[in-house]
């Protein structure tokens, strides 16, 4: 048994992985180990241990220690990090500091590589709203880095006195002028996103295939409609990198 886990700045998703594919899958609050300890236990099978554990993780080199910690504690295994690198099973990182980009853009990366070989914009809507390029020859053309939708809103709440935005997400992104403020802010949050998206999407010649993930990406693809919705695009890459590796 495997547990893949993907550990954001906002949440813990991971998924529990057997011989015959995914057994259980689920998303915990940013720090809760307890609540994933649960949940991980409740999903094994009758008289099966965890053998391995992988991680993609943005977090502080503090977490991951205390992620260690508790794998060990908790199952008697030392978690596998994934790293960005300089190439990796066909993608060749733009980046000059290759270590520097990202884990789970270049997971997503190296994902989107196994599925066709043609040039890709790949959209994270997250706590942090980011956008990389890829060529068909597995080039990474760089990316994109932007606040997430909930971190532009707290910035407009917090450092304004009266301008304040709808205590929920929208249901689909709103482009139209608003004859409220909460709408208006709305309307203008959506308007930036959809900007962020085509100016990404302009930077490849022709046509290139869009595909989106993260907390927010069911908004983006309401407007974006021929996107693919990739919810697993990092663990899915996360196996890929682990593989490519040859880690046993």
């Amino acid at each position: 048994m495997i547990l893949e886990i993907d550990w954001g700045n906002s949440r813990i998703k991971w998924r529990l992985q057997g011989e015959s594919g995914t057994l259980a899958a689920g998303t915990e609050a940013e720090d809760n180990l307890d609540r994933l300890s649960e949940q991980v236990r409740g999903a094994l099978p009758v008289g099966l241990v965890l053998d391995a554990v992988r991680v993609a993780s943005v977090r502080p080199e503090g977490d991951e220690a205390r992620l260690v910690q508790w794998a060990q504690a908790q199952w008697q295994v030392t978690p596998w990090f994934a790293r960005a690198k300089a190439r990796c099973d066909g993608v060749v990182s733009a980046y000059s500091h290759p270590e520097r980009l990202g884990v789970d853009r270049w997971l997503a990366l190296l994902a989107a590589r196994q599925v066709a070989e043609e040039p890709v914009v790949i959209v994270q809507a997250g706590t942090a709203l980011t956008a990389d390029l890829m060529d068909g020859r597995g080039a990474h053309l760089g990316g994109y880095i932007a606040p997430g939708w909930q971190a532009m809103r707290r910035a407009l709440n917090q450092g304004t006195a009266r301008v304040r935005s709808l205590q929920g997400p929208p249901d689909r992104l709103q482009l139209a002028p608003a004859d409220n403020t909460e709408r208006a802010v709305e309307a203008a949050l959506s308007a930036m996103v959809v900007g962020f998206v085509e100016n990404a999407c302009r930077q490849i010649e022709g046509s290139a295939r869009l595909v989106v993930a993260g907390g927010d990406a069911g908004l983006i693809c309401s407007h974006f409609t021929w996107a693919r919705l990739w919810p697993e695009i990092v663990l899915d890459g996360l196996a890929v990198a682990h593989r490519a590796e040859g880690v046993s």
